[in-house]
Parts: structure tokens; C-alpha cells; sequence
């Protein structure tokens, strides 16, 4: 018998993320009225972390957790691609980097260590984890029946959808925006990636990484700087993504070439390379 995720998946993924914009909104003025001294960051932090609760209950539920390639072998010669990847760990690097100030509670800002704790552990693996399970793990692999490209395209839209928790929790429209616009790209080539990797957990250390250095980026480095920032981020995503596309058009190419349903990450690196 198929399941609902099997014969719905994109009506799955879509209310998937209904869900998780629901579970935004409604975690942010529960916890902001029973914990009136909390501030937005301290609220954002809980949520996280609900969102990982949430994400690793609804593997356990599909029990999906070897088919979202968390038990697989790494293609190591897959890890290759993730070198362009790395390049949004490494950007902020180039304009500076200092601990921002982090407050979890009204009239309380964490020392630098501290705060810096809170980025790692807190707020980094805590995205790392539940954003790749979810979406390159789940999400993607419920809709690649429907093809891998068609995948690749919808979760990477459903990515940067789901980060209208910016929003949410304080950031401004036209920021939520930009950072759709800027996703986008990268996500294509995330999911090419997963593909390509057969294991989810090199993405979940890349986005751990990421997530550690893209807030150490100095809010004064002034708005010169914040531009050529963006546009720089925007490159790097836009290479991502056009790799993304040729790994996905190679996926293609292969899966015909092969008359496979399902293609192998060995077997797609012997045809297509």
C-alpha cells in the first residue's frame, strides 16, 4: 500500500512547510507571553531546537532514515563538489569577522564567549541539523519519484520559503527578500550535492560551518561593504547553483544512458565521467 507521502509528495512538501511557518509563529508569541523577559534571540534559539524535535520525530515516523542517506557510505569522490560550497564558509573571512552581541533575555548580553557558544551549539547545528534532514534529506526524497530536477527545484524554493522565519522574528521584508533571492541558486546546487554525496551528513557539517561564520560579519563594515558582501554571496551561490544544474542535466544523462529508475552514486560518476 503507498502512503500519502508517496502519492502526494508535493502537496507533502508544501504542507510541510504550511506547517513549519505555523509552528514559527505560533512558538514565537507562546514562548514571548509565558516568558515575557525573553528576548527575540532567546525565543529564535527554543524554536530551533523545537524545529529539530519536530524534523527528527518526522523521520523516525517515515522511518526514513536510511532512505534520506543518513546510514549510507560517503562518495568520497563526490566530495569534490563541496569545495565552491565552502566558499560561504570562507567569505566572511574576507570582510572581517567579530562575535556579535547576543542577548537571551531582557537587559542581559552574553559575554563574547558566550555568545559565540550560543552561534555554535545553539543556533548553527541546530539549522545544520533540521534544515539539511528536512530538506535535503525528506523533502528531496520525497519528491524525486517525480524527478530529480523537479526536486532540486521545489525544495530549493521551499528552503528559502521557510526562512520567512526572519520575519517572524525581527528582520525586515525586503532582508527575507534578498535572502530568498540569494538561496535560491544554492539550494539547487545543495540538492545536486546530496544527490551526488550518498550521504547527508558532509551538507550537515557544511551548513554547521557556514552557519558559525555568516553572523560573525561585523554589522558596521558600512554599507559599501554590505553590498559588495551581497553581491559576493551572490556569485558564489549563482556558481553553486549552475553546478547544481550540470550535476542534475549529468544525472539526467545518466539515468537514460542507464535505464535506471534509480541511479547509483558510484554509477553515476562512471557514466558521466
Amino acid at each position: 500500500m503507498t502512503t500519502f507521502v508517496e502519492r502526494r509528495p508535493l502537496s507533502f512538501a508544501v504542507g510541510t512547510l504550511g506547517f513549519i511557518v505555523a509552528l514559527f509563529i505560533a512558538t514565537r508569541y507562546i514562548l514571548g507571553a509565558v516568558f515575557p523577559s525573553l528576548t527575540l534571540d532567546g525565543v529564535s534559539l527554543i524554536n530551533n531546537w523545537i524545529l529539530v524535535a519536530f524534523v527528527i520525530g518526522l523521520v523516525a515516523w517515515l522511518g526514513w532514515w536510511g532512505k534520506i542517506r543518513l546510514t549510507a557510505p560517503i562518495n568520497r569522490r563526490a566530495l569534490v563538489y563541496l569545495v565552491p560550497l565552502f566558499g560561504f564558509v570562507a567569505l566572511p573571512f574576507a570582510f572581517g569577522i567579530a562575535i556579535p552581541d547576543v542577548s537571551l533575555t531582557e537587559g542581559a548580553t552574553l559575554s563574547g564567549w558566550a555568545a559565540l557558544l550560543v552561534i555554535v551549539v545553539g543556533s548553527a547545528l541546530g539549522a545544520g541539523l533540521s534544515e539539511e534532514l528536512l530538506y535535503r534529506g525528506v523533502l528531496l526524497c520525497a519528491l524525486e519519484s517525480r524527478g530529480r530536477l523537479f526536486a532540486a527545484l521545489v525544495t530549493a524554493a521551499l528552503f528559502a520559503l521557510s526562512h520567512i522565519s526572519q520575519v517572524i522574528f525581527g528582520a525586515s521584508v525586503g532582508d527575507w527578500l534578498i535572502g530568498v533571492l540569494l538561496m535560491i541558486p544554492m539550494a539547487i546546487g545543495l540538492a545536486a550535492v546530496a544527490f551526488r554525496l550518498g550521504s547527508l551528513w558532509p551538507l550537515v557539517v557544511w551548513h554547521v560551518a557556514a552557519d558559525i561564520t555568516l553572523p560573525l560579519v561585523p554589522a558596521t563594515i558600512g554599507a559599501e561593504a554590505t553590498t559588495m558582501f551581497v553581491l559576493a554571496y551572490l556569485g558564489l551561490s549563482v556558481v553553486v547553483g549552475l553546478m547544481g544544474l550540470w550535476l542534475l542535466w549529468q544525472d539526467r544523462r545518466a539515468a537514460q544512458a542507464g535505464g535506471e529508475a534509480e541511479i547509483s552514486p558510484d554509477t553515476l560518476e562512471r557514466i558521466s565521467g
